[in-house]
């Protein structure tokens, strides 16, 4: 049956899209209980390959250099909120900074990077960061990787992490870039359908605009957006158009790691140069923005 997007999101006041009737933090506790479960049942285990795990690591290499540009890293402390299989954090802990990962679940840090088990708080998001607000702690670096358009209350989550930021830290947010121009064009052109609406995964759905009227309207001034690979533009050819022909997604994967790869090897100003051109036109798979507590 074909999904009427406007009977499920509505846009807000800040420019994304969000569920129209959110569920329960029960329903969703029980939603990603039962996600996990099914992958820790799984027999699959997922491996990279030498050019994804380079891939992986140059990530956390853009946030360091970001990171020392604007203020020259004192406090080496950091957290990484919705931590995964613990890529991103384990780059920081290989290179002496004090870590602190969050998650719902071990089972992505126990399969990819085991020596950070010492380092996660597994619990409840919200209750893990309510808990940490009492010590008073502050963190130089706060990641958000794929985690804010997954929560029922994207403010509560946002203002929760400002509590744990000082005037020299910086919040590193990354979002799928959903409902954006391009996708808009995909659609046009009969090229794609509305694959990226997801709920309950996805209960937001933001763009570089939205996301920085969101992060403004919280108390959070934008230093950085840069975009990611538009692994999307595969979509304009038939013969890569990885949405309706599934075998394409492995190739188009391949080709967006090495290339992405390629353009980090030019150098990390060329590179950042080169993404916030496309954070500027919005083409690009996902939002990423580095923003400091406004003054």
């Amino acid at each position: 049956m074909k999904i009427n997007a406007n009977e499920i999101i509505s846009k807000n006041d800040f420019g994304f899209y969000s569920v129209i009737n959110l569920p329960s933090t029960q329903e969703l506790k029980k939603f990603y209980e039962k996600k996990y479960f099914q992958e820790e049942k799984s027999t699959y285990k997922h491996s990279y390959s030498q050019d994804e795990l380079i891939h992986l690591e140059n990530k956390p290499k853009i946030a360091e250099y970001i990171l020392n540009n604007i203020n020259k890293i004192k406090d080496k402390k950091i957290l990484d909120v919705g931590c995964g299989e613990g890529f991103f954090a384990n780059y920081f802990f290989k290179n002496n900074y004090k870590v602190t990962t969050l998650d719902f679940s071990s089972y992505g840090i126990l399969q990819q990077n085991p020596q950070l088990i010492s380092t996660l708080i597994q619990s409840d998001i919200f209750d893990s960061l309510k808990n940490i607000v009492k010590t008073k702690q502050k963190y130089q670096l706060i990641n958000l990787s794929n985690v804010l358009e997954h929560v029922t209350h994207p403010i509560e989550l946002l203002s929760q992490l400002k509590l744990l930021l000082d005037k020299d830290s910086l919040l590193r947010i990354s979002v799928p870039n959903d409902y954006s121009d391009f996708q808009q064009f995909l659609l046009d052109k009969s090229y794609t359908t509305n694959t990226w609406l997801c709920p309950p995964e996805h209960l937001h759905y933001f763009t570089f605009e939205s996301l920085k009227n969101l992060l403004n309207h919280v108390g959070f001034e934008v230093e950085i957006a840069l975009g990611e690979f538009p692994i999307e533009l595969f979509l304009a050819n038939k013969h890569s158009n990885y949405v309706f022909d599934k075998t394409m997604g492995k190739n188009a994967n391949k080709t967006r790691v090495e290339v992405d790869n390629f353009l980090f090897e030019q150098g990390l100003d060329k590179y950042i140069d080169f993404y916030k051109a496309s954070a500027e036109i919005g083409f690009s798979r996902q939002v990423v923005i580095y923003a400091k507590l406004r003054n």
